[in-house]
This record gives C-alpha cells, structure tokens and sequence, in this order.
C-alpha cells in the first residue's frame, strides 16, 4: 500500500529531526497530522523495533488502526503491550503510558525507537519510568509539550527525548488548510445570586491559604476545586447551553463540560425535546461510548455531550459547532477542546466554538487567547 504524501510541515520536521540524531519533540497543533508524521520516521529509519507510547486506550486503538494500514500489516502483527505481554523485538509495539511506565526489568529490551505521543503527560512523576527504556532513537509528540505547574519539560523531557525541534500552530495549519477557519465567541453570564455568593467567599478562601501555605498545598488546591464545581454545576450556565443548541439545530454539535451529572441533565432535556443526541463520559461502559461516539460519527444523533473524555485521542471531524460549557483552568485542555472541532471533513468550510465564561479569569484567559490568535480566528464577545 503506497504511504500518504508528506505535507510541508512534515517534510521539514523530518530533516530537523534527521539532522538533531533521530531525537527531539515536534509540537503540533491537534489535528495537524503527528501520527502520520511519527509513523514516517518509523519508515524513515526502519528500527528492527519501536515502541509508541501513548496516554489512554482510546488513543492506542487509534494508533493500531493507523498504524496497520500505514505499513499494511495485519492488526496481530503490531505488538500490544499488556501485564502479560512485553515488548516485542522485530516489529512496532504499542503501549498505554502507565503499562510501559511499570515494565520492572529493561535489562532484556535491546534499544529500540521510542516515539512518546502527548509526551507532556509522561514528565509526571509516576509516569517518568517509561522514558528510561532503552533506545536508540526518541520522538515525542504534543500539542503542548510545556507543562503548566512544574518544569517537567526541560527537567525531564528534553533530557530524556531531545530538544523542541518543531513547532506547527494555529496559523501555520490555517495556511496549510489543515484546520478549517473558525469563530470564537465568548459569552459572558451571570451565576445565580446564591452560586455568586458561594463563588465569592471561596475567592477570599483561596487568598488566605495561599498567603498561609501557598498555591499547591492540598488545602488550597481542594478551595480551588470546590470553586471550580460551584461555577461549573450553574444552572444558568446549563440553560444557555441548552439555547445554544435550540440556536444550532440540524448541524453537528459537541458540547464539552466538567461534570457528569450536569452532562446527564442536558442530555436528558435535550432527549425529552425531540433533539437526537447522546452522551458520552468515563463512567460508562465502553461498549456503550464506542456506540454513541459511532453514531454521532455516521449522523445517527447531531448532539453529543461529553466530560473529558474526548479531550484527547478521539478524531471527530465531523463537528461543526463546539459549545465549551464547562472547562478547567489549563490551556491544554483548551487546545485539546479546540482541536476536536477544527479538523476538516467533507462539506465543512468552517467552525464555531462558544465558549461560556462567568469569572474574571475566566475572561483574562479568553482575553490573552485572543491577542495570540490575533489574525488566525474571528473573536467575538456577548452578555448572555
């Protein structure tokens, strides 16, 4: 089977990566085509064995799926990596960042490629062992290899798989026609009286422990926590989430939010309004999350709302409006989110993400967002 064409992008990421001894860490925006360029390397120095690490199942089945039909192999001839099977010698191996974190004896594992995908996830401390297997070669892939509370990137991944050798963003994958242009608009709403009450003295809470114990002691970060779920479980922010679909009938719409019971709760209104939609979060079964995420893929429902679950390793093209009910803190995550509703497919010229803000930094951050896409996105802001 003939390979997929390079795009720019990846021809000049594999000559910088060629030229800095097969190490280093591509950041790629999501969407922007890493698999298919960490795949390309593969073929590009045909290692006797590799190894891709990867954050969550989901992701693995992904890259099992592209895997075999980029080298044409059968699924058995890629290597899953499990408590009961270790790494295979002689073709690609694939494992789940905390099963390759616990691998006890590296002794017998001659070096190998090691390509980390959403390599910002292994720099914590309980994942970092999966960097100390044997290799000859390194690749690590993220949309966002810096991460937010520590310097696990410069402290432990670029020790471990090589510099920042390639950055493709916002804008050069807007040139590139790799993501589809999009609108950004941002509404600000007001918390009930009570939540805005709760919201304010939580505030003055998370002053006082951080000028008693600072910002990462446990108490604090529990205050900032319950602040979180009080502005996140508002009522007002569900039924203008609910009016944003009424708003958007007929086209494809993800909804992202924090919180699993406030997911059941729109789901359930939108089910009892004639809306075809589904649910999709980690305490259902997986069979269950595999059929609703099929059926928002084929059209069978236009709605699907989500809690975290799809923030990384699902490709979901198809949506046309993204409606960021709820979100936490972490530009990450946010990336992530984005990423999800921007990729192109067929019929799709463009895209919408609402973003529903109740809090002042809530808004710095959207307003910081804005500067840096200056030029890229269309930005607009609303009063609910």
């Amino acid at each position: 089977m003939p390979q997929p064409s390079l795009r720019a992008w990846q021809e000049q990421a594999l000559t910088r990566w060629t030229d800095a001894g097969h190490r280093g860490i591509v950041s790629v925006v999501t969407g922007g085509g890493k698999t298919i360029f960490a795949l390309t390397c593969i073929a590009h120095i045909k290692p006797e064995t590799a190894l891709v690490v990867v954050p969550t199942v989901a992701l693995l089945d992904q890259w099992w799926e592209e895997t075999a039909a980029f080298f044409d192999f059968a699924l058995d001839e890629i290597n899953v990596v499990g408590r009961r099977q270790g790494i295979r010698t002689g073709t690609v191996n694939l494992a789940v960042l905390n099963t390759a974190a616990k691998i006890e004896s590296m002794a017998h594992v001659k070096p190998l490629f090691l390509i980390v995908d959403e390599c910002h996830k292994a720099a914590s401390p309980e994942f970092q062992n999966a960097l100390n297997i044997p290799h000859f070669a390194t690749l690590g892939l993220s949309a966002t290899p810096e991460r937010q509370y520590d310097d696990g990137l410069h402290d432990v991944l670029i020790p471990a798989l090589g510099n920042i050798i390639y950055d493709y963003n916002y804008r050069d994958a807007m040139h590139d026609s790799v993501i589809v242009p999009f609108v950004l608009r941002n509404i600000v709403f007001q918390l009930e009286e009570e939540r805005q009450q709760e919201y304010d003295r939580l505030t003055k809470a998370i002053a006082r422990a951080i000028r008693r114990a600072g910002m990462d002691a446990p108490d604090t970060v529990a205050l900032f926590l319950r602040r979180a779920r009080v502005q996140n479980l508002s009522l007002n922010r569900i039924q203008l989430t609910l009016r944003l679909v009424a708003a958007n009938r007929g086209r494809r719409i993800l909804i992202f939010h924090e919180d699993t019971n406030a997911c059941d709760l729109i789901h359930s209104v939108l089910a009892e309004n004639g809306v075809r939609s589904g649910i999709y979060h980690s305490k259902m079964p997986l069979r269950t999350r595999v059929e609703m995420l099929s059926a928002y893929r084929n059209g069978k429902i236009e709605v699907l709302v989500t809690c975290r679950a799809l923030d990384e390793g699902f490709n979901v093209p198809e949506t046309e409006i993204g409606i960021i009910a709820a979100a936490t803190a972490t530009r990450r995550q946010r990336i992530q989110r984005l990423g999800r509703v921007l990729r192109p497919a067929h019929g799709k010229e463009s895209a919408i993400v609402y973003t529903l803000v109740a809090s002042s930094p809530e808004i710095g951050r959207l307003q910081q967002e804005e500067k840096e896409l200056e030029g890229v996105a269309n930005v607009s802001w609303s009063q609910a």
